[in-house]
């Protein structure tokens, strides 16, 4: 039986990877990830990686961790970052230190927080980003707002920092109501990257990607990244019943 998510993923070209359990899910994406990357590496000798946050990719990161990859040759950074240092509870680069201790230390790590300020910070990250572009692999994942990367809807200058052509590389984002202040790359890296993937967890973000597919990027940001090239790599919570695509 197929799901709604798998017809919109086939209707507009995109491809579903759909695992039985969040572990499949890990092994599926980190098997996708390294080819990436080692091809990469093959045809240029260094590879770049960009991951996003949460609590979804922590398996994966461990699958990465575990893998035999020159990570040496590799450049890896976040999409997005919570304005704190690396041993805050909430920052996604402790997050990646403490999943992949190894690759963390053996690759090239662009930070995305500096301690500066934020928009100081944006700048010099806009600085290192540069160099690498194309990413040559982006892992994004998706909130239950739309939201990807910390590109929330109606946000400030949302639709400007979704294009291609951005103008800044990596942009501050304000504080809002419980949300601390962020740091996000925009438009100009992550719709540019050679190979996109979206991370989808259980029922809800599912159904959030559905609908995102028929609609506006301001309300919905995500949508914006719905267009090849993406792998989206479905999988159920622990709790649901799995239904293939």
């Amino acid at each position: 039986m197929s799901t709604p998510l798998g017809e919109l993923a086939r209707a507009n070209g995109l491809h579903l990877h759909d695992a039985a359990s969040p572990a499949e899910q890990a092994r599926l994406m980190a098997d996708f990830v390294l080819e990436a990357l080692a091809r990469a590496l093959h045809e240029r000798g260094h590879a770049s990686l960009a991951v996003s946050g949460g609590r979804s990719p922590a398996a994966f990161f461990k699958r990465l961790n575990e893998s035999e990859l020159d990570w040496e040759e590799v450049t890896l950074t976040l999409a997005d970052e919570r304005w704190v240092p690396q041993d805050d509870p909430e920052s996604n680069a402790g997050l990646v230190q403490r999943s992949m201790p190894n690759v963390f230390a053996r690759a090239h790590w662009v930070p995305l927080y500096r301690g500066l300020d934020p928009h100081k910070d944006a700048a010099a990250v806009s600085t290192d980003i540069e160099r690498l572009l194309p990413l040559d692999v982006l892992v994004l994942g998706v909130g239950a707002d739309g939201h990807t990367a910390s590109l929330f809807p109606v946000g400030d200058h949302l639709l400007e920092n979704l294009r291609s052509d951005a103008p800044a590389l990596c942009q501050a984002v304000p504080a809002a109501d419980q949300r601390l202040p962020r740091l996000t790359l925009t438009g100009a890296v992550l719709q540019r990257a050679r190979v996109r993937l979206l991370q989808v967890n259980g029922g809800e973000k599912q159904a959030v990607v559905a609908r995102a597919f028929n609609a506006e990027p301001r309300e919905m940001p995500v949508a914006a990244f719905l267009q090849p090239p993406m792998d989206i790599f479905y999988a159920p919570n622990h709790e649901e019943p799995h239904e293939p695509g």
